[in-house]
């Protein structure tokens, strides 16, 4: 199997490979005590991560992040959506359905984090704008230092939690800039070593590493939050409504949206995943940080829909395409 047709075959099967990951992360963790491996799993997961935005990276063009920074209007449009719209919509959706206080500070703790590190795969993926898409994650963890308490202050001013602001830097600096430097070294290399050609020749092989890292990802995830979801599954079940109904309007709303005021689809997809998409890691800290209990649930829960949703979307990218011409 060559590197073009292992690239569409994981295409292809996106998303039962999901699925399968999913299934599997959750029944292995029934079985096995994460706590006692906590710090190995923190690890392991960092490596994954890294593992899945670094092969992105070396297809990353740092002289068109240039012109990327120029396109105030995506960049906005973004940040507003992500980090104002998201908080503002489930938060009505928690009044709708008379959510429990503490399950909807959780719910408000899911949304109101940063993109997830995800997103610039995606929309790698996707053919999206990956300068733009990088420059928006960048930018969100930046802005997330005084968004997050600033919203969590506003809902839930009952609640005295303790926000570490480093623990958002160093995020930034170890899922977005580290990859970043690294992936522009090593393309320089290739090139200057293989030539443009040669680069072109082993192209594919990047996105598919992407791919296999997300899946790992995915596997890491529902192999920690195993037992917390099989021990409330009526909580879990109250929590996915609000949860389901946000991902559906936010992408339908975007997608409507963009195409209206002439985003080109490119742009369109560094823009959907940045903002949609949610680091449900950085929530779960926070939510240590407070306590457990409730308020945890739903940052927990958040890769059930956001992985199916956003994996749904990217492979819908080639009818959006022909759609958006």
């Amino acid at each position: 199997m060559n590197l073009l047709k292992l690239k569409n075959h994981l295409n292809k099967f996106l998303i039962p490979y999901v699925v399968v990951a999913m299934v599997i992360g959750f029944l292995v963790g029934l079985h096995i005590n994460v706590k006692v491996h906590f710090h190995m799993f923190k690890i392991l997961n960092m490596v994954v991560v890294i593992s899945m935005i670094y092969p992105m990276m070396i297809n990353l063009q740092i002289e068109a992040m240039g012109k990327a920074a120029k396109s105030w209007k995506q960049i906005l449009i973004a940040l507003i959506v992500g980090l104002v719209f998201a908080p503002l919509l489930i938060y009505g959706l928690n009044l709708l359905f008379h959510i429990n206080p503490t399950l909807s500070l959780g719910l408000l703790l899911a949304t109101v984090v940063p993109c997830s590190s995800m997103a610039i795969a995606y929309t790698g993926l996707s053919d999206g704008n990956l300068e733009l898409a990088t420059i928006v994650v960048a930018l969100s963890f930046s802005l997330a230092i005084i968004t997050v308490p600033g919203w969590l202050k506003l809902f839930a001013s009952g609640y005295h939690l303790s926000i570490s602001a480093w623990l958002l830097i160093k995020t930034i600096i170890i899922v977005v800039f580290i990859p970043l430097f690294f992936g522009y070294l090593t393309r320089i290399l290739l090139l200057k070593r293989m030539g443009f050609e040669g680069f072109e020749k082993i192209k594919p092989l990047f996105p598919s590493i992407s791919i296999i890292g997300m899946f790992a990802i995915v596997l890491l995830i529902f192999m920690e939050k195993a037992k917390l979801i099989a021990s409330k599954p009526s909580v879990v079940a109250i929590s996915l409504v609000p949860l389901a109904l946000y991902y559906i309007i936010t992408l339908l709303v975007l997608t409507f949206f963009d195409r209206k005021i002439g985003l080109s689809y490119e742009d369109h997809m560094g823009v959907v995943f940045t903002s949609v998409g949610k680091n449900e890691g950085t929530a779960m800290a926070i939510a240590m940080a407070a306590g457990m209990g409730l308020m945890a649930i739903p940052p927990a829960i958040t890769p059930i829909l956001q992985i199916p949703f956003l994996v749904g979307y990217l492979k819908l990218a080639q009818i959006i395409k022909k759609w958006w011409k």
